[in-house]
Parts: structure tokens; C-alpha cells; sequence
């Protein structure tokens, strides 16, 4: 082989390494998995968690909020899903107590420079239900780093409250103010369970700052509503999951409604986003 031939393929050889890495695209998914409850027949956890896991695996998602998971169910993932890391603790006394909201991240793709979990509540730092809530909320965020772009990526993970409308309206004011807190390059994702529709006055909140809605991208696939009560064959038309997002290209919006056999992975669907 000569030089000239050698050089060249040298210089293929280096567009094509970095075009893999600057179209390397970002697979996030909110998805609220039910909380273990062996009372519940068909849908009981047990029947649920391996399709989960399969779910998460074959989708190669690379960064996951769930809501609604006990410590148990904590230490099933973390024990069947050892490429992820986990930060989030429990809403109830902020260590093992109760329901977390945990954010899932591949090991092998990014890095963290901090993290922590805060309460949906005047004193954020304290475990508590505040306001009219019927039950304590939390919200956990993380700073990830890209271990390849070595990009900063600023996600947050939350589950609002199902009754109190003014713990509604403060949880978004509260998330606002603490992603204006937290130092980023804009690049940030807010995902999770808002118990909220799309033209409630939160949600317009949200929407109306500097975040986007992802189920505005030209790819949408799926129903339109994210919560099935674990009921099959209905118009599932009540989408209250998001994922919201600054500083990306948006590739598609996915809201996957999988059955297993008699029932769903969960009473929520998982909602993929991927972008570019």
C-alpha cells in the first residue's frame, strides 16, 4: 500500500470516528413502575419485574427516571441492572422509608459531579408533605457528565402530588427555581410522574420557562395518554408522564403501551425520548 493510499484511509478512518461520536444520541425514559404491592393479583410486582428489566435492557436506555419504587424494588434493580448507577432516597425519612424517585444512568456513559434528593415543600431539605399534598413528594436531580462529548447534563426526576392543587402549583414554582439554581451549560432534562394534563395551569408553567414539551416532536409514536390503570382495550387518552427538555435536538417521542399477557409493564406506560 503506498502513502498516498494510506493517508487517505487514515483520514477516512477519522471522519468516521468522529462522526460515531459527535451522533451519538441520548435515550432518557420516565417511567412510573408501581409500587410493590402483593395484593394485587395479575398485576402484582412479581408478574411485572422481569418484562421491566427486559424492557429497559433492550430499549438501551441510557438514563431513567422511575417513580414509585420501594427499597425493595431499589435493591432488585440495582442487584439485575449492575451496568446503571442509582442516586435517589425515600420521600419518607430520606434513607429507606417509603417511595423513591430515583434517577438510573449508565455506568459506562457518564460520570456524576453531584446529586441529591429535595422535598416538594418550604423547607426542601426536610423530610415532609406539605402544603395541601396527601402525601410527601420529592424531587431528585443529577449532574451528569458525558464521559465521551464530556458535555454537563442537568436531570431532574420527580412524582407531584394526586390531590392538592396548591402543593401542584408550588412544586412547579419550587422545580423552576432550583433548576435557576443549579449551575449548567443548558442542557437540561425534567421528567416524571406530574399527576397533571397537558393544558392544566402547572404544566403551562413549565412549558411557558425554557423547558419543551418532548411529546411535541414530529416523531410521535404511541397513544396519546400515558396512565392505563392497568385496564386494556380503552381509549388511554389521560397523559399526565413528561419529559421536558432544553438544549437538545429532539430524534422521537415513544410511549410504549406493552402488555404482558393479562395486564401492562405498569399502570403508567414508559415514555422513551431520544435525542440527538
Amino acid at each position: 500500500m503506498n502513502i498516498v493510499k494510506m493517508r487517505y484511509l487514515i483520514f477516512l478512518l477519522f471522519i468516521l470516528l468522529n462522526y460515531q461520536v459527535y451522533s451519538q444520541t441520548t435515550k432518557v425514559c420516565t417511567f412510573n413502575i408501581k409500587y410493590e404491592n402483593p395484593k394485587e393479583g395479575v398485576h402484582k410486582w412479581d408478574n411485572r419485574k422481569e418484562q421491566i428489566l427486559k424492557f429497559i435492557k433492550i430499549e438501551d436506555l441510557d438514563i431513567v427516571g422511575m417513580q414509585e419504587v420501594l427499597h425493595s424494588q431499589i435493591r432488585f434493580l440495582e442487584n439485575r441492572l449492575a451496568e446503571y448507577a442509582r442516586i435517589g432516597v425515600a420521600r419518607d425519612d430520606g434513607k429507606s422509608k417509603g417511595e423513591y424517585s430515583p434517577i438510573f444512568y449508565k455506568r459506562n456513559r457518564y460520570s456524576i459531579i453531584d446529586s441529591a434528593t429535595f422535598w416538594l415543600s418550604p423547607n426542601p431539605e426536610i423530610p415532609a408533605r406539605a402544603w395541601d399534598a396527601a402525601l410527601p413528594r420529592v424531587c431528585t436531580w443529577a449532574k451528569l457528565i458525558d464521559q465521551e462529548t464530556k458535555e454537563l447534563i442537568l436531570v431532574l426526576n420527580t412524582h407531584f402530588d394526586h390531590v392538592g392543587s396548591e402543593a401542584l402549583s408550588k412544586s412547579v414554582d419550587l422545580i423552576l427555581s432550583k433548576i435557576n439554581e443549579l449551575e449548567h451549560n443548558g442542557k437540561v432534562i425534567l421528567m416524571g410522574d406530574f399527576n397533571l394534563g397537558p393544558e392544566s395551569a402547572p404544566i403551562q408553567k413549565i412549558i411557558d420557562s425554557e423547558l419543551n414539551d418532548a411529546f411535541e416532536a414530529e416523531l410521535n409514536l404511541g397513544p396519546i395518554g400515558t396512565f392505563n390503570a392497568f385496564k386494556i382495550g380503552i381509549n388511554y387518552d389521560r397523559r399526565i408522564d413528561y419529559v421536558f427538555y432544553q438544549g437538545f435536538e429532539i430524534k422521537s417521542y415513544k410511549n410504549y403501551s406493552l402488555r404482558i399477557q393479562d395486564t401492562f409493564l405498569s399502570d403508567h406506560f414508559p415514555v422513551v425520548v431520544e435525542f440527538e
